[in-house]
């Protein structure tokens, strides 16, 4: 191997431009993190620097080392994605599941306890079922509305088939 060619794109490569990659990372190690103390971003400099050096030390040329950074960054994104579930407060779940309980009993009425609670059974079974199948926070409030959406929307239909609306005589009908 020519250690010419491999030692000359580490000498074209501008600081500016390791640099802005070296923010970048710092960027998305920090998403969903509240402002930090300084030891706190001291860690996350550490991380992000190693992450860039390893990179910088393994590439063979300019464009491996960006495509080392551009793997890196997104395997950052895929493990942000799989930890937004402990990000979730569990207050926020259980008023989801109220939310459901509520819509359900709004057209299931149940008279005594042991119905209210099979009705919580149904609707925490529901949210852990969306819960465990969302992909991000986004996507698991967005199938808990879907969800709650098409109940209403079933339950709607149901109630104007059960409640027709009365047909009217027409008005010449006994005048034959």
């Amino acid at each position: 191997m020519d250690t010419t060619t491999t030692s000359n794109w580490r000498d074209q490569l501008h600081p500016e431009t390791r640099q802005l990659l070296l923010n970048n990372i710092m960027n998305k190690l920090k998403i969903g993190h509240p402002l930090g103390d300084y030891d706190e971003d001291l860690e996350f400099q550490k991380i992000a620097h190693s992450i860039e050096q390893k990179s910088y030390g393994g590439a063979t040329n300019q464009a491996d080392y960006f495509d080392e950074i551009a793997s890196k960054l997104l395997l950052l994104e895929k493990a942000r994605e799989r930890e937004w579930r402990s990000q979730l407060r569990p207050d926020s779940r259980q008023r989801i599941v109220n939310k459901i309980m509520e819509k359900i009993g709004r057209h299931l009425p149940v008279s005594r306890p042991e119905g209210s609670q099979e009705l919580w059974k149904i609707a925490r079974r529901l949210e852990e079922k969306i819960f465990a199948a969302a992909s991000s926070q986004t996507d698991y409030l967005r199938k808990i509305s879907l969800k709650m959406l098409t109940m209403e929307t079933i339950y709607q239909g149901r109630h104007e088939h059960a409640n027709p609306e009365p047909e009217q005589e027409p008005k010449n009908a006994g005048m034959d």
